[in-house]
């Protein structure tokens, strides 16, 4: 996979395209469900792989909680910096780094985070590398914190495993990631395999469809779990 190439064409479809401005519901209930009873929702520290242009982390800076970001889009970033700085959000942002997140994350001290969430962001790496990406990520988690990951499921329309981008992983043309670059699907097998391990674990796991005409445009596998020790 051409990294630098990913990232030119997300800075693209950034600038050319008004993109999500608000959090997808199954984010919403696993943010009201963990965290919401919070005495204090500012000492609550999240952090977003892959922020886009910063939906998710307008919502969760507007509900109160210190939140942190890594986007490798400067246009993603500089959105997001600007949407709160305009609605006086500024303050719950710890901050936002630049930059590929297997990278990047590195930056953040270990056991420091109460929840970390990824919205179809990991899906743009190899499995592999995604892998690394979310042991890294536990690492940043307090014990007993949480992860949220969504990621497209194998039989959604238009994503096919293509051997010569990767293992479950094509450069689609057809239906909801037509020409976003490299995308990565999962089994159920791979979601054992990607949020399972040593000190982690998948306390929840369910998948959401979207059809058109008879056919799964969407399959959305949405995981959460929890770093045990």
């Amino acid at each position: 996979m051409n990294v630098q190439k990913n990232q030119q064409l997300w800075e693209t479809i950034f600038q050319n395209k008004e993109w999500g401005k608000y959090p997808s519901e199954e984010l919403i209930r696993f943010v009201a469900r963990n965290f919401y009873a919070a005495p204090d929702r500012k000492k609550i520290k999240i952090l977003e792989l892959g922020l886009g242009t910063g939906a998710n982390v307008w919502y969760m800076t507007r509900e109160g909680f210190s939140v942190s970001g890594i986007e490798w889009s400067e246009i993603g970033c500089n959105r997001c910096a600007k949407r709160l700085e305009q609605e006086g959000l500024s303050p719950f942002l710890e901050t936002i780094k630049q930059g590929d997140y297997a990278e990047k994350i590195d930056e953040f001290a270990d056991d420091y985070f109460d929840a970390w969430i990824d919205c179809a962001s990991l899906t743009c790496n190899t499995f592999d590398k995604a892998k690394t990406i979310v042991e890294k990520a536990m690492k940043k988690l307090k014990v007993g914190g949480k992860f949220f990951s969504i990621t497209p499921m194998e039989g959604t329309f238009g994503l096919f495993e293509d051997k010569n981008v990767g293992y479950h992983a094509c450069m689609p043309v057809e239906g909801n990631y037509a020409h976003t670059g490299f995308v990565r699907y999962v089994t159920d097998k791979d979601i054992q395999s990607l949020y399972s391990g040593e000190n982690y674990s998948i306390t929840q796991f369910y998948t959401v469809k979207t059809f058109a005409n008879d056919v799964m445009m969407n399959a959305m596998a949405v995981i959460e779990g929890v770093r045990n020790a």
